[in-house]
């Protein structure tokens, strides 16, 4: 049958001239289109007109790029530095801890880790004012301020009320709260700071350093002073209590003497005339006393520190000029030891309302200095062979020996305790060592100006390029011959170039 509609699937005629432009190849693609992902021609096109547009605008490109330079180069002077002072102490545990007030407790062993509360010690509040203080950072803050800093500042002032000495100390205790920090490792202490001042940077680390020895000294050798004064205090009382006994044993036995017709010698103890002092301003005197000798022993310690520094300055000065950073530093360092520490001003502070009770209640000074010395006691005069027959005096007896016992305990306890009072006085320099002393330091840790010029340059470079091609782009014109066979779809038959 023949076929009305045309040729059939199955007609194997050729096809018609064309035919095969217009089939998808074998990969899918249409006719016209590109196999490659990218195209190649159009990129290297648009990286020639970015090439073309740096020399078709060179002042833009210099000056775009000369003007990022310098803006980087005037805000890293404009704008703050940072730099870092640190200083690491080795710390060592003290194998000999005694148990001054119960010789049988056992004490745990880390209560004597010596970086034990380090960064406490460091950022505790009254030690922050003393850094204030003793630094001089209120006078000297402004002196090597960067300038943007220093204008922010004038603008501040100019708008605001200025804050109070109370109040700017406070805000510097919150600044050095965030910069001055501590690390503790197996058996080292590192205190450190970072801050824009490289000077004041180095006398507040050397002032930190100076005022966590300070302390450490107060709990490891000062504690023991006062664990003393506190035995012989209790001494005097047991010598108290031992004379009270021994007189009440006199009196039994002239009691017994009379009923007897004999006279018996009286008691050294007896005839010994004493202030009688209460039992308040004893405890008063114990707590002075205990002042005074922690305030002496951290003095006797500051001097050495001095001395130490004084030989230090000796041997820079054979060395080196005047002028010298080092020679400076060392003698900055003096200067700070001069003032008291917060240590000393905290136990003075406590010192002087306890010396004005004792003078309001009265007390010699006499009778200061005679607290917790001990003091021989006559325990018997002649002694009757018979007198035990009494009940009473046997009573008597045994009473002055209980309180003889615990007098020459104490004695003995206060004994022990100054010989480690001496021992941990000689080997305190050996637990705490400083292994990193502080230095000035020789460059900001940021910004760094080889990595400021060096992305400067490379950013700079990007912008001024980018400038360049958006005055291109920004005019609108047919620069390139590719732009005009890309916009009007028409092949470029010829170019006309005119001189």
């Amino acid at each position: 049958m023949q076929n009305t509609h045309g040729p059939s699937l199955t007609d194997q005629s050729p096809a018609p001239p064309g035919y095969a432009l217009l089939q998808q190849d074998a990969a899918g693609h249409g006719p016209g289109e590109s196999t490659e992902l990218f195209d190649w021609e159009l990129i290297g096109s648009y990286l020639l007109f970015v090439l073309h547009s740096i020399g078709r605008h060179k002042r833009i490109v210099l000056a775009v790029w000369i003007g990022i330079i310098a803006l980087s180069i005037g805000l890293m002077k404009g704008l703050p530095k940072t730099y870092q002072v640190r200083t690491t102490l080795q710390a060592q545990r003290n194998q000999v801890m005694s148990a001054l007030s119960n010789p049988g407790r056992a004490i745990p062993n880390d209560a004597d880790a010596p970086t034990r509360l380090a960064a406490e010690t460091v950022q505790r509040y009254d030690n922050l004012v003393a850094l204030v203080q003793q630094t001089d950072l209120l006078r000297d803050w402004s002196l090597n301020r960067a300038p943007l800093m220093r204008l922010k500042d004038s603008i501040l002032r100019a708008i605001f009320k200025p804050p109070t000495r109370e109040e700017q100390i406070d805000n510097f205790v919150s600044y050095l709260r965030d910069r001055l920090w501590v690390q503790t490792g197996e058996g080292t202490v590192t205190i450190g700071i970072e801050f824009p001042d490289p000077q004041l940077a180095y006398r507040l680390v050397e002032a930190a350093q100076q005022n966590f020895l300070e302390a450490r000294h107060a709990a490891d050798v000062s504690s023991i002073a006062e664990a003393i004064t506190i035995l012989e205090g209790r001494a005097e009382q047991a010598q108290q209590a031992l004379t009270a006994t021994l007189q009440q044993l006199q009196s039994l036995r002239g009691a017994r003497a009379g009923r007897m017709g004999r006279r018996v010698s009286r008691s050294a103890a007896e005839h010994k005339a004493s202030a009688a002092i209460d039992q308040e301003a004893s405890r008063l005197l114990v707590t002075v006393q205990s002042k005074r000798r922690a305030i002496a022993d951290l003095e006797e310690f500051r001097r050495r520190r001095v001395a130490e520094l004084q030989t230090r300055l000796q041997e820079q000065l054979a060395t080196f000029s005047e002028n010298h950073p080092a020679v400076l530093d060392t003698q900055q360092s003096l200067e700070a030891l001069r003032q008291d520490s917060p240590q000393v001003a905290a136990l003075k502070r406590e010192l002087a309302p306890l010396e004005a009770d004792l003078k309001k209640r009265g007390v010699s000074d006499q009778a200061r200095q005679e607290v917790g010395r001990p003091t021989p006691v006559a325990v018997q005069g002649e002694v009757d062979p018979h007198e035990d027959e009494d009940a009473q005096i046997g009573y008597a007896k045994e009473q002055v020996n209980f309180a003889l016992a615990t007098y020459n305990s104490f004695l003995d306890r206060i004994e022990g305790a100054r010989l480690e009072l001496d021992s941990a006085r000689a080997a305190f320099k050996y637990r705490y060592m400083v292994i990193t002393p502080a230095q000035r330091p020789r460059g900001p840790i940021k910004p760094k100006p080889a990595l400021v010029v060096g992305a400067s340059v490379i950013a700079g470079l990007v912008l001024a390029i980018l400038s360049a091609t958006l005055v291109d782009l920004h005019s609108r014109k047919l620069l390139e011959n590719w732009q005009i066979e890309h916009q009007l779809k028409l092949p470029l038959l010829a170019e006309v170039l005119s001189k």
